[in-house]
């Protein structure tokens, strides 16, 4: 039969489908093993079976790789995959891209419908007990059962898919993808069990859907290295080493957008989807970066007092003096952070002029301007959120001098900085001179 691949299995699994004398060999991906290599199945193989249960990192690793294994398909073998805690990277990086792939979360792996027509029924009546993770797939609804011709999906892709097993509900938690002459097969993860589901699928699925897999292939021997003439020889090197320098590259530009990420992007990202004291070091955070000269955490500015800490942060474009001098002298602007699933509530714009009123007092210093900035409709995707001031909470802000902004807002301005299409300064200056709903202009 087909000589079959193990991808990220454990070398017990390799043992046990050995002693039932099947033809396996064994390779692990660079997720697994930490080396940047290529991953080449081994030349005879039509039968992958692989692992995706790996950590969230390294989206570049196995770039390349990919048209050895679809060839696989396309020549009339079969992958089969056990979707676990992965990301969808892991598995088209090396199987290649599959049309609308996309994992959602199911709360209840075990809970699925699949379908009852022989062979694949038994995967899930003799193994269903011990599936512990089952991504929903596609976002294709009750179609259990069902063969999807791709050619009508946007964009069109050549093959058809046929749903497995769904989710309790509803979504594809199992599906075969046939593309070319074979087909790709993806299973929940079964656990301990995934070696023992391989089995079943080794002598009771395979025979069944692809008996040419188990025909003896007389002279498949032939394309082995020990054959080979050396002008054919070298382009296959030629190739690897090819393959080589566009990983190494991919390495790098993957180094290079984790340290970004980590460093410029996800800190502003917080803008949009943290809340209580998370948001506000973000907001400071921010603020700092548009080179406010005094960004003053005002809970760690009374740590040592025993008072109620109102407002969350005081700014002040002047660093000539102390700070205690400058919120008692100079123009002061204080920020409220709130958040919330919904709207501004009117008790948060309410306290905005209150905290105001009481600094204007305690500081002896009425040059004070008061804004509240939110992280509102904190669950919805930023750029659908509704503006999460009312009318009425919006003129009343206007009329007390005071300003109205949400963190998105803030995270525009500051992309858009970036971006270069506006100074910091610009923004420093809009932000203490606007009033009512703070939009800047750019």
């Amino acid at each position: 039969m087909a000589k079959i691949l193990l991808l990220d299995f454990e070398e017990g699994d390799f043992r046990y489908l050995l002693d039932k004398k099947f033809d396996v060999e064994l390779k692990e991906t660079n997720w697994k093993t930490g080396k940047i290599e290529s991953l080449i199945p081994p030349q005879d193989c039509k039968i992958v079976f692989y692992q995706a249960n790996l950590t969230n990192y390294g989206t570049g690793l196995h770039v390349g790789d990919a048209e050895n294994f679809e060839k696989i398909v396309a020549d009339g073998g079969a992958i089969i995959c056990f979707v676990g805690n992965s990301q969808e990277y892991h598995l088209t990086n090396i199987i290649g891209e599959i049309p609308q792939l996309k994992f959602e979360e199911n709360k209840l792996p075990d809970k699925i419908y699949e379908i009852k027509d022989k062979p694949f029924n038994a995967i899930f009546s003799q193994f269903r007990a011990f599936i512990s993770h089952a991504y929903e797939l596609f976002q294709t609804h009750d179609n259990l059962g069902k063969n999807l011709n791709l050619n009508e999906w946007d964009p069109p892709y050549d093959g058809e898919l046929q749903i497995l097993a769904e989710s309790y509900k509803n979504y594809p938690v199992s599906a075969i993808l046939r593309k070319g002459k074979g087909f790709y097969l993806l299973l929940p993860w079964f656990g301990e069990k995934n070696v023992e589901v391989a089995e079943l699928i080794l002598s009771q699925v395979l025979p069944e859907i692809s008996p040419h897999l188990f025909a003896q292939e007389q002279y498949n021997w032939l394309d082995s290295y020990e054959y080979i003439f050396p002008g054919l020889l070298d382009i296959y090197k030629q190739m690897e080493e090819e393959n080589e320098r566009h990983r190494q590259n991919m390495l790098r530009l993957e180094e290079k957008t984790e340290e970004i990420k980590s460093n410029e992007q996800e800190p502003f990202n917080r803008l949009l989807v943290a809340q209580g004291a998370e948001l506000r070091q973000a907001v400071i955070r921010a603020l700092k970066y548009l080179n406010w000269l005094n960004v003053v955490d005002v809970d760690e500015y009374w740590k040592r007092v025993i008072r109620i800490k109102e407002e969350d942060i005081w700014l002040v474009d002047e660093d000539e003096k102390s700070v205690e001098e400058l919120i008692r002298s100079s123009h002061l602007t204080l920020l409220t952070v709130r958040s919330g699933k919904g709207g501004a509530a009117d008790e948060d714009c309410l306290l905005l002029q209150r905290y105001k009123g009481r600094r204007m007092q305690e500081f002896d210093n009425t040059k004070m301007k008061a804004i509240l900035i939110g992280n509102y409709f904190s669950q919805t995707e930023a750029k659908l959120r509704e503006v999460p001031f009312t009318e009425a909470q919006i003129n009343e802000a206007s009329k007390d001098g005071n300003g109205l902004m949400t963190t998105y807002e803030l995270f525009k301005a500051i992309k858009t900085e970036k971006e270069k299409k506006i100074s910091k300064e610009a923004i420093r200056e809009q932000m203490k001179n606007k009033v009512g709903l703070i939009i800047f202009d750019y």
